[in-house]
């Protein structure tokens, strides 16, 4: 018998939480042998999931497409069949499995299995860790036996503030003893200040058009290094002017994300609710930059959930442009004590993301 299945997926976003929460149930004494993990084809967690030995299921679905471009219109046209087609099958997983519980994190992915489980008479446990739930959170909570939620003010029937789901080695991790050695792993030496820009999975171009003014503005700072994360696609752009005496080191994508967080003294990133998640799990000094065309702007109410109990700061996307991001980096470079205040209220906000109450929700519900 398969204990739990967890759906949803599409983006990191949706995908590392994902993980995180069939790392937590293993954890739990439930063996690989008894978890499920069912997404899309379409979504990133194609590349992801398969390292993490979880018997896995891409359904042939997606999301609802806002270009106008032809490509764009026939797949908006076939998502009512593709639909029916998914839920055909998740029913079928559904019997075949028999799951005592099924845990949607989200997106358009989860949709067919969690009305699946609905419609089977299997508990159905809804985790947010956004402020403002996305559409499929809010319709299936509707029906879910309990709702998971990161922040105090999240708005869904049956909530328990739980936490948001981290991954493990996040959750374990102590930033300040594993500094030399993730700085080691990533060729930094141990008296450089390090800045991480990361822009999500994707990449942020307001983040990455912001470098090349960031760095003029901090290059007087001694031994200085920029480590900036530009995403994938983005990695063709042409390359910044860097200062003599700056160390500027550019990648598509960082693997290893807490030998980053470790090693930076300052990180600079986006609101998505994973990246606010973890700051606090593992106590970061970050300036954060929502993303003003997130949906219900929730990045903003994310990034402000820390910068209100002084454990961030935000500056706005045009801030970006013009010039308090800068000038906001070069402060806090200057300011040692700021930084750890910054870490430490992090770090005390993050305290539920590193216990068990969500996993027991969980398990409660399978009960």
């Amino acid at each position: 018998m398969v204990h739990a299945v967890v759906t949803g997926g599409g983006t990191s976003g949706h995908v590392v939480p994902a993980i995180a929460i069939l790392e937590m149930l293993e954890e739990a004494g439930h063996p690989r042998s008894e978890l499920r993990y069912v997404g899309s084809r379409r979504g990133i967690e194609s590349s992801l999931m398969p390292d993490t030995g979880i018997d896995s299921v891409y359904l042939p679905i997606s999301g609802l497409q806002r270009s106008l471009s032809m490509r764009s219109v026939l797949r908006n046209l076939a998502l009512p069949f593709r639909l029916v087609r998914c839920r055909i099958v998740a029913r079928r997983l559904i019997r075949e499995w028999n799951p005592r519980v099924v845990v949607s994190v989200g997106g358009y992915a989860s949709e067919p299995m969690a009305a699946a489980a609905v419609a089977a008479g299997v508990p159905l446990v809804c985790v947010t860790y956004d402020r403002a739930p996305g559409l499929a959170t809010r319709r299936q909570s509707r029906r879910a036996v309990s709702c998971a939620v990161a922040f105090p003010d999240v708005d869904l029937p049956r909530a328990h503030l739980v936490g948001a789901p981290v991954r493990a080695h996040l959750r374990r991790l102590d930033v300040a003893a594993e500094r030399a050695d993730a700085r080691r792993r990533l060729g930094m030496a141990d008296d450089e200040t390090v800045i991480a820009i990361v822009g999500g999975s994707l990449g942020s171009g307001v983040l990455n058009a912001a470098v090349p003014s960031l760095i003029a503005a901090c290059s007087g700072t001694p031994r200085l290094r920029v480590h900036h994360v530009c995403g994938e696609r983005n990695l063709s752009d042409p390359q910044p002017e860097v200062p003599a005496g700056v160390a500027y080191v550019r990648t598509g994508y960082e693997p290893d994300m807490s030998g980053l967080y470790s090693a930076c003294d300052l990180l600079v990133a986006r609101a998505g609710a994973s990246t606010v998640a973890e700051i606090a799990t593992v106590g970061v000094a970050s300036v954060l930059v929502p993303w003003s065309g997130a949906a219900e702007n929730h990045q903003e109410l994310n990034a402000h959930w820390l910068s209100d109990e002084g454990a961030a700061v935000t500056v706005s996307e045009r801030g970006c442009a013009d010039g308090e991001l800068a000038r906001t980096v070069v402060l806090l470079l200057a300011d040692p004590a700021a930084r750890s205040g910054l870490v430490v209220n992090a770090r005390r906000m993050g305290e539920l993301n590193r216990g068990n109450a969500l996993v027991e929700l969980i398990e409660n519900a399978a009960e």
